[in-house]
């Protein structure tokens, strides 16, 4: 998981799912991913996590959304948005 930690307690089960999956991907070797590999990774199909990911991104303000420099994966990457 990431080092930065927010509350996950007003969150869907979607949101804190794909919450943790971006957290977990961004974490590990290969690095941020992208919707089908958050996806994947939170156990959702990509209709639901592409909802949780718009929740995410917009207003709740908990993951931020970053142009896939690797091109590892169409679309952009999803990584936790750090507090300030």
């Amino acid at each position: 998981m990431s080092e930065i930690s927010h509350d996950e307690t007003n969150l869907s089960s979607d949101q804190a799912a794909v919450f943790r999956a971006v957290s977990r991907l961004e974490s590990g070797a290969e690095g941020p991913g992208g919707l089908g590999r958050v996806a994947a990774e939170a156990g959702l199909d990509e209709a639901r996590t592409r909802a949780a990911l718009e929740a995410l991104t917009g207003p709740l303000g908990l993951v931020a959304v970053v142009e896939n420099a690797d091109a590892t994966e169409p679309g952009p990457v999803y990584r936790v948005q750090t507090l300030r």
